[in-house]
This record gives structure tokens, C-alpha cells and sequence, in this order.
């Protein structure tokens, strides 16, 4: 039996030119009104549904460290990233950016990590003409300016720890919404699958399997490993505790 119920209905009460706008902001991202509202819901409740006995460093991500060619293009870390067997320390992660060890991440730390990740970025000839060749053509600049976007949560041009965490979380909170069409809360083996499809087009079966990235076939893999409690499908909380 599962713990959690399989849906809520929320009922709220705006004006008609709220409603209006909106809409149409919901359109503009390609998202239904309702999928809008279930994406903000799980992003805001995420604090609340990851556990407080396990503090938020020791989270772990399935998936690398995305990298940003700009602000609007991320690649996606928990359905489509790379090296989805990896778990990655975000205190660890976040001291190695970190290298004055003052606390925070600025924006010529992150230029420095970016140059040293672009000199060892290995580009199979499979992946010519993808993105996965376009992220590492931009430059250090670019790349840190769209990881700073990302992860610097009050525009105050640093970095924490703390919004280095939620940024991934939020990230992985907006991709869970975005796996579960069908809005019941839950994500199955078809629905990460069509996920990762979506995905393929952007990069091609033959590029993925040269960088390690997972795939539609791998959907069944993946879900066993989140589904902790057994039930055949994935929650919100388990997707957020890997």
C-alpha cells in the first residue's frame, strides 16, 4: 500500500485578469495551467519533504553536476544528465568550486573551474553537431555566468552552500513534475522513459552512449533504484532523496 495519497484537489480563487496572465505565461513555457501550478507547488514544498535527520549536504544527485552554456540552457541533472550511477557529495562539490574557502562561490571561481572542465571536456566524434559539443565551444564566461544564474538564489552575486543545495533541488523538484504527465504524483517506467526520449532528440542515441548519458532503455533500471518503498513507481520524495 502506498503511504502517500495518489492525488489532492486544490481549489483557489484568483481574478480574471490574473487568470489571464497566467495562462498565457503557462503557454509561453508550453505548460497547461495545471502543470504550472503542480511545478511551483512541488518546487516550494521541497524543504519540506526532504528528510530533517539527513542534513541537505548529504543529499545526492543521480546524475553530474549540470553545466550551463547559458542561463536558459541547463542540461538536466537528474533525468538527463550523465553518469546517472554517480552519487555526488554537494559539500564536496561545492568546496572544490569553492577555492578560497571563504563560504561562497563568486563568479571568478566559477570562470576557473569552467576553463579547467573545458580543457579536460572530452567530445567524442559521435557527438559532433549536438549539444553536448556546443556546451563546451562557450566560453569560461558564459559557462559561469549561466552556473551563477542557477545557483545564486537572492542575486547577491555569491554563491552559499545552502543555495547551491536548493538550486539542485529546485531543478530536480521542476523534472519530476515535468516526468509526471499524467499529474498523480507519482513517476513510472513509461513516463521516464518518454522523459528521456524527449531528451534523445537533443542528443542522439550513439553521442549518449559515448558520454555515459542514460537512456529510454534504462527507464525500468533507474525506477527500481529510487522506488524505495517497492510499490513500482516513484514519489516526489523519493526522487529527492537520491
Amino acid at each position: 500500500m502506498r503511504s502517500e495519497k495518489k492525488s489532492e484537489t486544490l481549489e483557489i480563487r484568483v481574478s480574471h485578469s490574473e487568470k489571464t496572465a497566467f495562462a498565457a505565461r503557462a503557454a509561453a513555457r508550453g505548460e497547461s495551467m495545471s502543470a504550472a501550478l503542480r511545478r511551483l507547488i512541488a518546487e516550494d514544498a521541497v524543504p519540506q519533504l526532504l528528510s530533517k535527520e539527513v542534513p541537505m549536504w548529504r543529499k545526492t544527485l543521480i546524475a553530474g553536476v549540470p553545466a550551463a552554456i547559458t542561463a536558459a540552457v541547463l542540461v538536466a541533472a537528474s533525468l538527463a544528465g550523465a553518469e546517472a550511477d554517480t552519487k555526488t557529495d554537494f559539500k564536496g562539490l561545492f568546496r572544490a568550486k569553492d577555492a578560497d574557502r571563504n563560504g561562497v562561490i563568486d563568479r571568478d571561481e566559477l570562470i576557473v573551474d569552467m576553463a579547467q572542465r573545458i580543457a579536460k571536456a572530452d567530445v567524442p566524434a559521435v557527438c559532433k553537431g549536438t549539444e553536448w559539443e556546443i556546451r563546451w565551444q562557450a566560453t569560461p564566461q558564459m559557462l559561469a555566468d549561466g552556473h551563477m544564474e542557477f545557483y545564486d538564489g537572492n542575486d547577491d552575486g555569491v554563491a552559499t552552500l545552502n543555495e547551491f543545495v536548493a538550486a539542485h533541488d529546485r531543478k530536480r523538484a521542476k523534472e519530476f513534475v515535468e516526468a509526471d504527465t499524467d499529474g498523480d504524483g507519482f513517476v513510472t517506467e513509461d513516463e521516464l522513459a518518454a522523459a528521456y526520449r524527449i531528451d534523445e532528440a537533443k542528443i542522439h542515441a550513439e553521442c549518449r552512449a559515448a558520454i555515459g548519458m542514460q537512456s529510454a532503455a534504462r527507464a525500468p533500471e533507474i525506477v527500481a533504484f529510487l522506488d524505495a518503498d517497492g510499490d513500482g513507481v516513484v514519489s516526489l520524495r523519493e526522487f529527492m532523496n537520491h
